[in-house]
């Protein structure tokens, strides 16, 4: 009788591993959704833009503030540095929206330092592709100065780290 019960669980447990990989599955960086670290007004993500020449990523990345309505845009760019810079960008919404030269263009909020963290706050140095795991958070430590200086409306912004707060059904 042991030896059925114990193949019984056994069955099961093999039954249900599919069943729980795929509730533990990861969400993609272009699904995931990021709260400001204590302060709900910021959230942030990702969305797909699409390939353009001269961009290595085909990810665009916002900061949108709840208090003003507004969206801001980031471009991924890796350069010769280590870490990877959030290049400012207008509205990737916007009809026949096309991003700026990587040498140029129009920056509003100009560059800002990214950094990815998994759960134990291990950093990913890698440039964010579509498809990949999404990081646990996302830490901007330029975002409060340049909120602040450059943003219209001006807005006050702490230093803390975007965490990811779930999984959106589109990705937008």
């Amino acid at each position: 009788m042991l030896y059925r019960v114990k193949a019984w669980l056994c069955a099961a447990a093999i039954g249900l591993t599919p069943a729980i990989a795929a509730a533990k599955s990861p969400c993609t960086i272009d699904r995931a959704t990021y709260q400001l670290h204590g302060n709900p007004q910021f959230i942030a993500g990702f969305r797909d833009v699409g390939h353009h020449e001269n961009w290595q990523s085909t990810l665009a990345f916002f900061v949108r503030s709840n208090s003003t309505g507004k969206t801001y845009w980031f471009l991924f760019d890796a350069g010769t540095a280590r870490y990877i810079n959030l290049i400012s960008t207008t509205d990737v919404t916007a009809p026949g929206w096309h991003p700026p030269d990587p040498d140029g263009g129009t920056r509003p909020l100009g560059e800002l330092h990214y950094f990815a963290a998994n759960a134990d706050l291990a950093f990913n140095e890698s440039l964010p592709k579509a498809g990949d795991a999404a990081p646990e958070h996302i830490l901007l430590p330029d975002l409060s100065e340049v909120m602040a200086y450059k943003a219209t409306p001006r807005e006050t912004v702490q230093t803390a780290f975007f965490d990811n707060t779930g999984c959106s059904p589109s990705g937008k």
